[in-house]
């Protein structure tokens, strides 16, 4: 399984991923599923619900969701990717990164002031891309 964060709000981000797999002739399904996270207010976590964009890819036996959470003021976007083979899923990833606008790391000044420089997702997002697509 891999996790990473996306700089860019859930549904662009699924728009690109869903062209991409058109592009590589992938067929797939697609669906809408809720998602649980927690969110802190003060001391108290509050159970929230994510709208995902699910991928069910057949031919590399894979599975693509794309969610964003909202722990801080601003929105931070992930895709998950579970089974298929790994060396399928750096090739999906690598090339679903060069089709954005820019690499899914690069967060603007808004989103870190926004959601906090050492937010979740954003602390460490470049790491964990490389660490995936390298």
């Amino acid at each position: 399984m891999v996790k990473l964060p996306v700089c860019f709000e859930s549904k662009s981000t699924a728009t690109v991923f869903r062209s991409l797999l058109d592009e590589l002739e992938y067929k797939y399904k697609r669906t809408n599923v809720n998602r649980s996270y927690s969110g802190v207010a003060i001391v108290i976590a509050i159970e929230r619900i994510a709208m995902v964009y699910r991928y069910e890819i057949d031919e590399i036996s894979a599975t693509a969701d794309i969610w964003e959470e909202r722990p801080n003021s601003g929105p931070v976007t992930y895709i998950e990717i579970r089974g298929g083979e790994e060396k399928i899923i750096k090739d999906i990833l690598s090339k679903f990164a060069e089709k954005l606008p820019r690499k899914p790391w690069e967060y603007t000044i808004g989103q870190k002031i926004r959601n906090g420089w050492f937010s979740q997702g954003i602390t460490g997002a470049k790491k964990n891309w490389l660490k995936v697509i390298e």
